[in-house]
């Protein structure tokens, strides 16, 4: 039993070290640098454990508890978003599962032989499994902010056409009519003109998402303007293409 978990970790911190490589590179956030500290918990947890020492054992079941803690966003976007790219099976999915088996097996470790201990090792499982199925069903009901590319023509009109995209140069984009005067009025007075039509580029969507299907999408702000009436619609009102909400 210990010498899978010596294995199992030390296949763990390969991943964990490419990771915490990565963070030390680039990482921008603290979120992002909270992977060095947990590789280096995990080395430390391993290498008391080479001396068969309990501590180490306590040691790795907190690491791998953190570990899913820590993927617990990335592991229902990978689920949801990313399952056909492989680079990031080793990145995720992998330090998930060992993650969970690491703790069942620290578990039996530690919890000496009694009537109770096969209640530890499940209640472990039932912990370890929880973490990763409730990070992919938040994905069921999700609101994400996303910023896109705003250009509005025929003002003068009473309804008025909107397009939105990525970017001022993708050719993915969906149209919406307007008739909102707040929107009109902001669009007037703050938007840049050219040739015949008005432009945002930055108007910021709530995006509500079931899994990766979208589902509704609100304008709220355009340019750093919040709207006082922000203007929702159903995906299936929109005319184009939404994929590039995700």
């Amino acid at each position: 039993m210990k010498k899978a978990i010596h294995i199992l970790t030390g296949i763990l911190l390969i991943a964990a070290f490419s990771l915490a490589s990565t963070a030390f590179a680039w990482a921008t956030t603290t979120k992002e640098l909270l992977y060095i500290p947990l590789f280096i918990l995990t080395l430390a947890g391993f290498i008391i454990s080479l001396n068969t020492k309990k501590t180490g054992f306590v040691v790795i079941l907190v690491a791998s508890v953190l570990w899913l803690t820590k993927l617990f966003e990335e592991f229902g976007w990978f689920i949801v978003f990313k399952l056909n790219n492989l680079a990031l099976w080793g990145l995720i999915l992998l330090p998930v599962i060992l993650s969970i088996t690491l703790i069942f097996l620290s578990v039996k470790v530690l919890i000496p032989e009694s009537k109770n201990k096969r209640k530890y090792e499940v209640l472990s499982l039932a912990i370890g499994l929880t973490i990763p199925i409730a990070s992919l069903l938040s994905f069921a009901d999700k609101t994400n902010n996303q910023s896109v590319f705003a250009e509005f023509y025929q003002l003068e009109n009473q309804t008025y056409k909107a397009y939105f995209k990525a970017t001022p140069s993708d050719t993915r984009m969906f149209e919406v009519k307007l008739n909102s005067e707040e929107v009109r009025k902001l669009v007037l007075n703050k938007a840049t003109y050219v040739a015949n039509h008005h432009y945002f580029p930055n108007a910021m969507f709530r995006v509500r998402m079931n899994f990766d299907k979208v589902k509704e999408v609100e304008l709220y702000k355009l340019d750093g303007n919040k709207l006082e009436e922000p203007i929702k619609w159903n995906v299936r009102d929109l005319k184009g293409e939404t994929e590039f909400l995700k």
